[in-house]
């Protein structure tokens, strides 16, 4: 039998037979009773509040964002080629001298070499075409020879382009490019006509 069970029982016997001590027998129930229901509290309380504790971890706070996702597809860059390099008519002397041909169509002269009006000669152009307002890089050669039927060589190099280095396609896209370089003629260079292949790039910005 339990505590309080055992107290009860007594307080009832002395209700029963009228005891005198009856008063005290309550008492001595009431503090029982107190003891035995306090732990039960205790219990109860520290149960709602694990609950509560446990109940906020479940509540993990989450959040989201987007960002666009973008792809572009350029066409092709491609190049035509409209006209060739060409330096003219070139006289030699006993000197070595260079013809400067500008991509803008200048040509100028140096040292023992010297222009014939008769044939002034002009920049290679390529015509662009791609995207629309796109940027290019220009890549040109850092050297071409020169070669004769009878087995003579001139080198052209320091070549130079308009626009320079990059361009940009207009709203059509498209663009011409015009290449210059410089011919280095040596002293006593045989006459003859001289030819050679040039190759320039461009690609994409």
């Amino acid at each position: 039998m339990s505590y309080l069970a055992t107290i009860k029982s007594r307080v009832n016997t002395a209700d029963n037979m009228n005891m005198k001590h009856t008063k005290a027998s309550r008492i001595m129930l009431a503090q029982a009773e107190e003891k035995c229901l306090k732990p039960r509290w205790l219990v109860a309380a520290v149960g709602i509040s694990l609950a509560a504790t446990f109940g906020l971890a479940a509540k993990v706070h989450a959040d989201s964002a987007t960002a666009p996702v973008t792809a572009r597809i350029v066409s092709a860059v491609n190049m035509i080629t409209l006209s060739g390099l060409e330096f003219g008519e070139i006289s030699a002397s006993s000197s070595p001298g260079t013809i400067i041909l500008e991509p803008g169509g200048a040509r100028t002269s140096t040292q023992g070499a010297t222009l014939n009006s008769a044939v002034p000669g002009g920049p290679a152009s390529f015509e662009i075409i791609g995207t629309p307002s796109s940027t290019y890089i220009i890549t040109l050669p850092v050297a071409v020879t020169l070669s004769s039927s009878n087995g003579q060589s001139m080198q052209v190099n320091r070549f130079t382009s308009l626009p320079s280095q990059t361009g940009q396609l207009d709203a059509g896209g498209r663009q011409t490019v015009f290449v210059g370089g410089t011919l280095n003629v040596d002293a006593n260079q045989l006459y003859g006509s001289y030819s050679g292949v040039m190759s320039i790039t461009v690609e994409y910005n």
